[in-house]
């Protein structure tokens, strides 16, 4: 899996029921190697949070696909590898896909990005088509946790996950975690999500190639109640995947569960992790 590895604790502990190994892997400058700058603690320190440099502005893609193949390459040693992406990390598994099929027995796209056609070469190119702003809730743009690019360095995305606005906590919930209440999206703020991320994976070009990730078996797990990559953005990918290999398509199979509260639906998750493997 290729996200914050505190955040799929409870996926690890349902797939080792199931009978399972798992790895989930921290990125560069994530977990235990994250930034947490004083400035973040309290007291907090807005405006020095907001303006302060990180070590992940330096990350790049490649350095993601790099630590991922080093992953994957140590894993295959003890079984066929089943290579997990969420969000973002779709953008990392893919490129992972194109350098190292032969390594990896199926990649699996947890409403993740999967850039594919000329059109929309990256994530963020995806994330401003029509199909990923339909019937999703539009952003209070007066109460938000995410802290804006002005005054933030360039290649840094920051949200200030500590704040006490519940105009802004419900903004943050309704986009990621929908059908949670505030109480039960606090402790998943608290403990599985970093406040800052590197923007260079959202703009980096992420297609997929059909002579080497086309060959892969791969399935797309969809959230129905998706705000941040919204089921039509996901109909959209699996389409256009499809069309660049149709003798491979997508297995699809569907969570009614949030971009971010699928984290509550751990056993539901596993389950099919545990059939696609």
């Amino acid at each position: 899996m290729v996200s914050s590895s505190f955040y799929w604790t409870p996926v690890v502990r349902e797939l080792a029921l199931l009978g399972h190994r798992s790895l989930p892997v921290d990125l560069p400058g994530h977990g235990l190697d994250a930034s947490f700058p004083l400035s973040y603690q309290s007291p907090q320190d807005v405006p020095g949070f907001t303006s302060g440099s990180s070590p992940l502005a330096a990350i790049t893609v490649q350095d993601n696909v790099a630590h991922v193949i080093d992953v994957v390459q140590q894993a295959r040693r003890h079984g066929p590898v089943v290579l997990v992406g969420h969000s973002l990390g779709g953008v990392t598994i893919g490129l992972v896909g194109n350098a190292i099929p032969e390594a990896i027995h199926r990649i699996v796209y947890l409403s993740a990005f999967c850039p594919s056609t000329a059109e929309a070469p990256s994530a963020m190119a995806l994330s401003q088509t029509p199909e990923a702003k339909k019937d999703v809730p539009t952003p209070n743009p007066d109460h938000s946790l995410f802290l804006g690019m002005d005054g933030v360095p360039p290649g840094i995305i920051r949200f200030n996950l500590r704040s006490a606005d519940k105009e802004a906590l419900e903004d943050f919930r309704m986009t990621n975690m929908p059908e949670v209440t505030l109480e039960q999206m606090l402790p998943v703020l608290n403990l599985g999500m970093q406040p800052e991320d590197g923007a260079q994976t959202s703009v980096a070009d992420g297609r997929v190639e059909a002579e080497t990730w086309g060959r892969i078996p791969r399935s797309f797990i969809r959230l129905t109640r998706d705000n941040v990559i919204s089921p039509a953005l996901t109909s959209k990918m699996i389409d256009d995947a499809d069309r660049l290999t149709p003798d491979n398509p997508f297995d699809v199979h569907s969570l009614d569960a949030g971009h971010v509260s699928v984290i509550y639906q751990a056993r539901e998750l596993a389950a099919i992790l545990d059939q696609l493997a």
